[in-house]
């Protein structure tokens, strides 16, 4: 499927916004159903701490930090820390399919039980 910025209006608010590419892609690459949004992210319905697991794509992480980021298949990004992933951390690099959890910590929402999508 070739891919394309689409300037689409945001159901919600109004406003004007670009599905991007990149956004495309990377829901393509988590093997779920390309959909078009309906809504900008700002009204996008944020990703709570239900139970069970979840694809994801690793975004970056930073191995002197021993921390990094999970972008999520609704498009926004979790935090993991090295101590929620299973295995060894060098494999998990930048665009890297993964199955992860979420949990709330005093921090904000958090990766958990991280491995490898096969």
């Amino acid at each position: 499927m070739p891919f394309r910025d689409q300037l689409l209006t945001c159901e919600t608010c109004g406003k004007k916004f670009v599905y991007r590419v990149e956004e495309q892609r990377l829901q393509q690459g988590m093997g779920v159903e390309i959909e078009t949004p309906t809504k900008c992210p700002n009204c996008r319905e944020p990703v709570d701490a239900a139970p069970g697991l979840r694809a994801g794509v690793v975004k970056w992480y930073r191995d002197d930090k021993h921390f990094g980021f999970i972008t999520q298949s609704a498009g926004s990004d979790v935090f993991f820390h090295r101590s929620g992933v299973d295995g060894d951390i060098n494999n998990y690099t930048e665009d890297t399919p993964v199955w992860y959890e979420v949990e709330t910590t005093d921090r904000g929402l958090q990766a958990i039980n991280i491995h490898l999508r096969e």
